[in-house]
């Protein structure tokens, strides 16, 4: 083979593999059964960047690759000061634009906290996450006034105390997202029991970051009690236990919060959301539209199975409210109990679980760890009768593989919904461990007409955090004067 057919083969490879990229669409239907920004009509946020990264690292081989032996070593070097410039040019305006900013979290991985002495406000919007919509956009709920303020310590507190009654752990749940200060359940539990109480919660945490908090903030703070909230939504994850202190970590940890890749992403979802959704938006409406067969026929899953039943109404009648839950969350309760007390996550927290036990017992510290559930955990024995099977099949089959037959689908599910909790209630119980569920009384807060979580968000409203606090201060209260008598 001659160098010139090298050439003309290698330039061949180069161009196939910008078109397959372009050619080939991103799962349109998992994209909109997770609520993520879809591109173009057919590409996922990731699938446009890696297409708009490759076309300039295209040009820049071609133009290397049709050079002659005369200049191939000037091309080369063009190429390679070219990159070196473009990077360091990147990182000082990255650098220049961190600095400039305010820093949002202070710490690493697993003990991090808000930037001391800081307040924000907002105003909280409840609408779907993305531009592609569900056949009907359901009413959300109602606009919220936001006001996070952070303390000196850098965590969500007004009050400014060197010790408390209680200290409380946890993540978004207990933190309180997009809700105001003054709706988060904590501070909530403090106007109920009259105690003292200083939020630890930090968004994005889990078991192990909650055990770092309490051993350098909330042991300090000399506490009676201690709550721990656990989240079944993401805490057991195995990720959130995965070494992250290795170059390839601390390198993906300045990408992802790199404020030119939120710049670059805001703008392509600004600019290139719009471009050819009124065809997603119409094949939401009418998956059988002959415009497109093969489009509409991927979309036609989509369509007669997230967005058919989704946003459901809780309860039946004039006093319903709407609610949506994202296909992955529902498919991390459908495992077996054996996978899930085998899986690296469960067995980190129960780790974590046992040292906050030993932690506290060391300072005659009551600890309690409360049980919050996920939206799917509470609505499906709710809405039951509102999916059909072959509803609630295509919905899973978005991303789970070897379902059993649609009729006995949904008794499977409905079956394994309380698997995690249980385990973690079990697992509680032989430790001597109090442990507090807070299904129960969400659940029939929904079923009862109350907005527990938002529409399109995966939070408690500010309802929620009425219920949480309500029925923490209860247990607390009742053990309390129980042990005084």
């Amino acid at each position: 083979m001659g160098k010139k057919t090298g050439k003309w083969i290698a330039a061949a490879v180069i161009i196939s593999a910008n078109i397959i990229v372009w050619l080939l669409p991103s799962d349109v239907r998992y994209l909109l059964a997770q609520q993520r920004d879809i591109l173009l009509g057919r590409y996922s946020l990731e699938h446009v960047s890696l297409g708009l990264f490759l076309l300039p690292a295209s040009i820049l081989a071609l133009y290397v690759n049709f050079s002659n032996k005369q200049n191939e070593k000037k091309r080369w070097f063009a190429v390679i000061a070219l990159t070196i410039s473009l990077s360091l040019s990147i990182m000082m305006v990255d650098i220049f634009l961190r600095v400039l900013g305010q820093k949002q979290y202070i710490g690493n991985s697993s003990l991090y906290h808000r930037t001391p002495g800081t307040m924000s406000h907002s105003i909280i919007k409840d609408t779907p996450e993305t531009s592609s919509v569900y056949p009907t956009t359901a009413p959300g709920y109602p606009d919220i006034e936001y006001t996070l303020t952070v303390d000196k310590r850098g965590f969500r507190n007004k009050t400014d105390l060197d010790k408390y009654d209680v200290v409380v752990l946890g993540d978004s749940f207990a933190e309180g997202s997009h809700v105001s200060d003054e709706h988060v359940w904590p501070v909530l539990l403090a106007q109920k029991t009259g105690y003292t109480v200083y939020n630890l919660a930090m968004s994005g945490g889990y078991p192990d970051s909650y055990l770092q908090t309490l051993r350098t903030f909330g042991l300090g703070l000399s506490p009676k009690i201690v709550i721990c909230l656990l989240y079944e939504g993401n805490d057991f994850r195995d990720s959130n236990f995965r070494q992250k202190t290795g170059i390839a970590e601390i390198l993906n940890s300045c990408i992802r919060t790199s404020p030119i890749r939120r710049a670059c992403r805001n703008m392509l979802v600004r600019y290139l959301s719009p471009l050819n959704s009124s065809r997603l938006k119409s094949m939401v409406a009418n998956p059988t539209s002959p415009d497109d067969s093969e489009a509409a026929s991927e979309i036609s899953a989509a369509a007669n199975s997230p967005l058919s039943f989704l946003p459901v109404a809780v309860p039946d009648g004039n006093d319903a409210k709407y609610y949506t839950f994202k296909v992955k969350k529902l498919l991390a309760h459908f495992e077996t109990q054996e996978k899930f007390i085998g899986s690296y996550g469960c067995k980190k927290t129960f780790e974590a679980i046992c040292e906050m036990k030993k932690l506290c017992s060391q300072k005659d510290i009551r600890l309690i760890v409360a049980y919050a559930p996920d939206e799917p955990h509470i609505l499906l024995p709710l809405i039951k009768h509102k999916i059909t099977p072959q509803q609630l099949y295509a919905f899973m089959s978005i991303r789970a593989k070897n379902l059993p037959v649609p009729e006995n689908l949904m008794d499977l599910t409905l079956s394994q919904l309380n698997i995690q909790e249980s385990e973690i209630e079990k697992f509680c119980r032989q430790q001597s461990i109090e442990f507090v569920s807070l299904t129960q009384a969400l659940r029939q807060s929904v079923a009862a007409g109350g907005q527990a979580y938002f529409t399109y968000d995966q939070h408690w409203t500010p309802i929620g955090h009425q219920v949480v606090a309500e029925l923490l201060s209860g247990c607390i209260k009742n053990n309390t004067d129980k042990n005084s008598r």
